[in-house]
């Protein structure tokens, strides 16, 4: 019996189950192997989330049937500045993101929060008069902003492995907004199209994800706690 899954009297495992189970022992074993290797774990887990998000992507772009799940970048023009164009872009691109990790069956529904204007006015101002440029504008503030991804299927998988006091694991919706988000803001120069986190082309964003384990049911018994979604706050 898999000591996964709760008793061997209960119904059969889903394909959920079973997929969750699946990322689970896989992750386990990845880990116990960089434990095993002394693998130093920042660099690694840096590269490791930036290619298997754009691997993904790349799946996403040749399966979609549906023109906009996957936006094309807006260009920027006489009224808007680059980087306005860039937030604009995350933003598109974190709820083609959010869609597709749903339509896929990944998660069952998603919420993202709205900046407020004053905030995105903030982050995207501009210097050198305001014309826009590639060269004349800098970021001011941090923007942060959350998407809440309910009823993730690799939850408990996550929440066990890092019980076990493992760092990585099955986070398939941070990979996918870090890796989009980051082509988003790269340097139009760039001849590589994954950054692994940090968006380090003409615009100079540092884009950090942390992801939060929450119960939507709100009790105030702890022991009732029951983590059903996974909330990601970007800046």
């Amino acid at each position: 019996r898999k000591s996964f899954f709760s008793s061997p009297t209960a119904a059969k495992p889903t394909p959920i189950e079973e997929f969750n189970f699946e990322c689970y022992i896989h992750f386990r074993v990845f880990n116990e192997v960089l434990v095993k290797q002394n693998v130093i774990f920042p660099p690694f887990q840096k590269e490791f989330e930036s290619v298997v998000g754009n691997r993904l992507l790349q799946l996403a772009f040749v399966q979609q049937q549906q023109p906009l799940l996957l936006p094309s970048p807006k260009m920027s023009d006489s009224t808007t500045t680059p980087l306005t164009t860039s937030l604009q872009n995350a933003l598109d691109t974190t709820d083609a993101i959010a869609t597709l990790l749903q339509s896929k069956g990944f998660t069952t529904s998603w919420e993202r929060s709205i900046p407020p204007d004053d905030d995105m006015e903030d982050f995207t101002s501009t210097t050198a008069n305001n014309k826009p440029s590639a060269d004349n504008f800098s970021v001011s503030s941090d923007l942060p902003y959350s998407l809440a991804l309910n009823g993730d299927i690799t939850l408990n998988s996550q929440l066990l492995l890092q019980e076990l006091g493992y760092r990585l694991y099955p986070s398939v919706g941070r990979w996918l907004v870090r890796e989009g988000v980051t082509r988003c803001f790269a340097a139009p120069s760039s001849s590589s199209s994954s950054g692994g986190g940090d968006g380090d082309g003409g615009n100079k964003i540092v884009l950090q994800i942390d992801d939060y384990y929450m119960d939507t049911g709100y009790s105030s018994n702890p022991d009732l706690f029951e983590v059903k979604q996974v909330l990601l706050n970007i800046v």
